[in-house]
């Protein structure tokens, strides 16, 4: 196991949480906390040689060289375009996105899911408890949120698009509504799920919307909303070490596969 030599690149705590959980099972690891190519990380990859590279959650901006990669190196991101991934494709190295990891994802939704919590406390400094949800979105991270919300007293309304989410909604005892621009949210909070661009003027805006999806959010129209927050890469920002033992978790995975 001594030759495993992981790098960790990224702002998000989680990384450097991690690079030390993966030093604590005997893996030679480093982490270097930026998001952009910088000569403080090319003199790393340089002098330290990693086989195992983890990017950030987002993309990185800027590149690796290839030179700078070993042969054999494996490369583990987080969310990246086609366009990022081929350059390394074709130079025929591994690259695997722990975003994929079925158990990961589940566990950094819950994840989300209880910052969100935090978030709401702090923000509003009200309780949930009879309080009025509407959730955008029943994908994992938006079924982890209506659970959340449900379980401490919230009225929740699913809004999607698919039938089948609508029903799964509804047999959970949320109340489900399609998407429509007559969707009436006054008088209730708004916790997007959804990565898009969706909400426009025409929709009766609640009072006060949690953006839980990657920038650039769900605000259609350019002007900026007063009660708006956007919120992405929560876990990492309110509960690194549990983040970290995650992405511990799925990295550890994918390597043994």
């Amino acid at each position: 196991m001594s030759k495993e030599k992981w790098l960790f690149i990224g702002s998000d705590k989680r990384l450097s949480v991690c690079c030390k959980l993966m030093e604590k099972k005997g893996y030679i690891s480093r982490s270097i906390p930026t998001d952009t190519y910088t000569d403080d990380l090319e003199s790393t990859l340089i002098e330290f040689q990693p086989n195992h590279i983890v990017f950030p959650i987002l993309e990185m901006e800027g590149s690796i060289p290839l030179r700078l990669l070993g042969e054999g190196t494996k490369l583990y991101t987080g969310v990246v375009s086609e366009e990022w991934k081929t350059r390394y494709q074709d130079a025929d190295f591994s690259i695997e996105s722990y975003l994929r990891d079925e158990l990961f994802i589940w566990e950094n939704a819950w994840l989300t899911a209880e910052a969100f919590i935090n978030v709401f406390y702090n923000e509003m400094s009200r309780t949930i408890s009879g309080k009025r949800f509407y959730v955008a979105g029943y994908g994992r991270v938006g079924k982890m949120v209506a659970a959340a919300l449900s379980a401490l007293g919230g009225n929740v309304t699913v809004i999607a698009r698919s039938e089948a989410q609508l029903g799964d909604a509804k047999m959970r005892g949320y109340n489900a509504e399609q998407f429509s621009n007559t969707l009436k949210m006054s008088e209730g909070y708004l916790v997007n799920t959804i990565p898009a661009q969706w909400l426009t003027k025409q929709f009766e805006m609640p009072d006060f919307i949690f953006d839980l999806a990657s920038a650039p959010g769900c605000l259609k129209d350019s002007s900026v909303n007063e009660y708006y927050r956007l919120l992405p890469g929560l876990p990492g920002k309110y509960f690194p070490f549990d983040a970290a033992i995650s992405l511990s978790g799925a990295l550890e995975r994918i390597h043994r596969r």
